[in-house]
């Protein structure tokens, strides 16, 4: 993602980006890898692009799965 697309997200104006990168590195290093998932491992990055692709409804469907088996695994320990 670049600058104009996260600068959009926060409701910044781009040269605040570029003044963070500037004068604050550390907020805009963690702002961009955020947004940019650069500090995910690789199977985090495939099921945040898979996840990206299906619609809201299906997005829902297997976000009540997870909570649903994580309860259970609580359950069961």
């Amino acid at each position: 993602m670049d600058k104009k697309e996260i600068a959009k997200i926060i409701k910044k104006d781009i040269t605040t980006l570029y003044n963070w990168e500037k004068r604050n590195p550390e907020l805009y290093n963690a702002v961009y890898s955020f947004f940019n998932g650069l500090d995910l491992k690789n199977d985090e990055k495939e099921l945040l692009e898979l996840f990206e692709k299906l619609n809201d409804t299906e997005k829902e469907y297997y976000l009540i799965d997870m909570k649903l088996r994580i309860l259970k695994k609580e359950m069961d320990n």
